[in-house]
């Protein structure tokens, strides 16, 4: 066992003893450093739960996930044979843990608006568009390290803020549409099954 398998299996009972979708443990290298303290602020920016630990909670382990796979994947294109097959499985298990955790922020924010089955859905849900927003956060953030080293990174940086500020827009314009009643959320249910038969 890995030492990450053995911290995946620490945090079990919130899940209801899902082992795949235990909490980690340990903070990877960019959980909050290098300006990602309130990642998702300016997103959730009038919304009534905005700074409620029942939202932020799942929000930040959602970006503490994001970023030790992103660590994880990192890892896996340095590894030998040998280590790759357990690094995949805690990527597996990252990816099984984020998909629960983007359900329990969708089922909060569910909460704020009323669904009219006569509008049209959003493409997709703010659970999803925040964890796009939190990986575009990790994305800038590694960029930045490299600013010394590389010297397309400062563009690069440049353009990845630019897609991140209109992500953020996009964010806060479906908030304005479900809290108004102009759109809904797409329907609930998933058909990815994670380590399940029919995956």
């Amino acid at each position: 066992m890995t030492k990450m398998s053995a911290q995946l299996g620490l945090y079990k009972s919130e899940f209801g003893g899902d082992s795949r979708a235990a909490m980690i443990a340990g903070a990877s290298c960019l959980d909050t450093a290098d300006g990602q303290r309130g990642w998702h602020e300016g997103a959730l920016v009038g919304m009534p739960p905005s700074c409620s630990p029942e939202l932020l909670r799942p929000l930040n382990r959602l970006h503490a996930v994001n970023s030790r796979q992103w660590d994880d994947e990192d890892r896996v294109r340095q590894a030998g044979d040998g280590e790759i097959p357990a690094i995949k499985r805690e990527i597996d298990e990252l990816n099984s843990l984020r998909h629960a955790l983007i359900e329990r922020v969708d089922r909060i924010l569910d909460e704020v608006w009323s669904a009219n089955e006569d509008v049209p859905p959003l493409t997709e849900s703010i659970g999803s568009a925040l964890d796009r927003l939190s990986v575009q956060t990790l994305r800038i953030a590694h960029t930045k390290r490299r600013l010394g080293d590389d010297a397309c990174a400062a563009e690069r940086v440049a353009i990845l803020c630019r897609q991140r500020d209109d992500l953020v827009w996009s964010i806060v314009v479906a908030c304005e549409d479900l809290a108004s009643g102009r759109r809904r959320t797409p329907r609930p249910e998933r058909m990815k099954l994670y380590g399940k038969s029919g995956r």
